[in-house]
């Protein structure tokens, strides 16, 4: 089956409420929409995550010291 890629495009980039609109209207692609669902999240999403989260109570620092967060 052909698919439009600006279709997929725009399910992946797309927010919440215009994945769930797009999921209902093309039913044909729900599998796909699925599969990507189930795909892990960019790297640089996760990066960018990890970066802005404060560490929360003592951690061990990579020259072996205890460190408070």
């Amino acid at each position: 089956m052909w698919t439009a890629k600006w279709i997929l495009d725009d399910y992946e980039e797309g927010g919440q409420a215009l994945r769930s609109e797009m999921y209902m209207n093309y039913r044909d692609l729900r599998a796909c929409f699925d599969e990507m669902d189930a795909r892990p999240r960019k790297a640089v999403e996760q990066a960018a995550e990890r970066n802005n989260e404060k560490h929360v109570g003592a951690w061990w620092s990579h020259c072996c010291r205890l460190v408070r967060g």
